[in-house]
């Protein structure tokens, strides 16, 4: 079994995503492809747009359950995913997904949207893409206390996307500052999709430092020959054994070759298993 800890599926707003839009648009000229375009087999369902086929992509693959992080940032260049458009997935295709509530910290509803997200519609966690937003803004902002103390009283974890794609500078992915923040917090888990690649020495290091902390470095982990991964690996082996995720970030990659990729990345036997599985599970509460 495994579950999925980032899933953009082909559904409506989905399809407007900056992630969408750059794979369905590969440049001839290889210097200026993304290190994600390199190797990638086909994916059909994002090919032809199916929800239906990338379920049975999921299942063929071993997948049992995907993580739907929806997006709000109000920056029409990455683009946003209603937490409505979420919800109906989990209606259509139950039991399947789980979902996180895309969540704008420059929203003024953002408390009151957490609050329905989770209290009606069962919503896991929030999703955060702080250096994505308009105008953007760094992981530790004033704005985004309120919603990890939300989070706290809610009994849910909180996502923050950060990597070298994910805000105007890398001075964006910079986790160092997010310490005293996660010890303010630490009941509240805090998953990083994308691992703050390149500063990769810098998240372990904070994950060593603040055991709420998860790392879901996804590409930056199963593509081959990808700079400092095997830092991820060495803290996966070690002390991050308990909280390192495994995720496709589809479409970035299909899920049989993203995981066929993330078993060959130098992981032992237990930490392999616990990422692809039993750590989203303890983290989502899902037992058995």
């Amino acid at each position: 079994m495994v579950i999925d800890f980032r899933i953009r599926p082909p559904y409506k707003g989905f399809m407007n995503l900056g992630i969408v839009r750059n794979w369905q648009s590969v440049p001839d000229d290889p210097r200026k492809m993304r290190p994600t375009g390199f190797e990638r087999l086909p994916v059909p369902s994002m090919e032809h747009a199916s929800v239906d086929m990338l379920v049975d992509e999921m299942k063929a693959a071993g997948i049992t359950k995907g993580v739907l992080h929806g997006r709000h940032t109000g920056n029409a260049r990455y683009g946003d995913v209603s937490n409505a458009e979420v919800n109906e997935l989990l209606l259509r295709y139950p039991g399947l997904f789980v979902a996180l509530a895309g969540i704008s910290p420059n929203a003024p509803d953002a408390l009151e949207e957490i609050e329905h997200c989770v209290r009606d519609w069962g919503f896991k966690g929030v999703a955060l893409d702080p250096g994505w937003c308009s105008p953007a803004m760094y992981a530790t902002d004033p704005k985004i206390e309120p919603i990890l103390d939300l989070c706290q009283q809610l009994g849910v974890f909180v996502s923050i996307t950060m990597s070298a794609y994910g805000g105007p500078d890398l001075s964006y992915c910079d986790p160092t500052p997010l310490v005293p923040m996660l010890r303010k917090f630490p009941k509240v888990n805090v998953v990083i999709p994308h691992g703050c690649w390149p500063k990769v020495q810098e998240a372990v290091g904070v994950a060593l430092l603040c055991p709420n902390l998860y790392l879901a470095p996804d590409c930056y982990f199963f593509l081959r020959n990808m700079p400092m991964r095997h830092e991820y690996a060495n803290a996966a082996n070690s002390f991050l054994k308990y909280r390192f995720l495994f995720s496709t970030s589809y479409p970035i990659r299909g899920f049989a070759q993203a995981i066929e990729d993330w078993k060959n990345a130098g992981l032992e036997p237990e930490s392999l298993q616990r990422s692809l599985y039993d750590n989203a599970a303890e983290l989502l509460g899902i037992s058995g």
